[in-house]
């Protein structure tokens, strides 16, 4: 069986893109950077500036951030995800490939839509991560996704391809 490969879709990076700008406006607006009074023009209550500051800051900071990732991944080619015979390679979270024999079980979660497969390590300290999505990981792993929860957003292939992929190619019983 051919391993599975994901690219990166650009037309699905762009509308990332275009999503997480129109959130960074948004940011900017409840940041008061830009038109204080857009809810008076909206007929809309004024929203109370001590109350809308700090949640625009952190929407215009995470936004800012996931503007920035899908423009890098905008100018990468290659693999962005391979699932074969010799385990998981994601390049969002190493460079390294993890053996099947490292992944203890794979689970599927899910947050408003959007789903994942969730790899529990049996040692995750023997596969650290030097991309960004680590720097998540422990807020992905409090809330039950696992050491590693793999996405396809953004790639040109689905997640029940990926899923497929991972029952394929996984030893038995390591899909629960």
């Amino acid at each position: 069986m051919t391993a599975f490969e994901a690219r990166n879709s650009p037309w699905r990076l762009v509308l990332l893109f275009m999503i997480s700008l129109a959130f960074v406006f948004c940011g900017c607006i409840l940041t008061g950077l830009i038109g204080r009074d857009w809810g008076d023009s909206l007929g809309q209550p004024r929203l109370d500036p001590d109350e809308a500051r700090p949640v625009g800051w952190v929407v215009l900071i995470f936004f800012g951030a996931c503007s920035l990732a899908v423009i890098r991944r905008l100018t990468q080619s290659g693999v962005e995800l391979r699932i074969g015979v010799d385990g998981i390679y994601w390049r969002r979270w190493s460079d390294q490939t993890i053996p099947w024999t490292a992944i203890e079980r794979v689970t599927t979660g899910s947050v408003h839509g959007q789903r994942f497969a969730c790899l529990f390590l049996r040692n995750p300290a023997a596969f650290p991560s030097t991309g960004l999505v680590g720097k998540l990981a422990a807020i992905n792993k409090s809330i039950g996704f696992g050491d590693i929860a793999l996405s396809t957003t953004g790639t040109d292939r689905s997640f029940q391809a990926m899923m497929a992929a991972i029952a394929a190619f996984a030893p038995a019983g390591l899909l629960a």
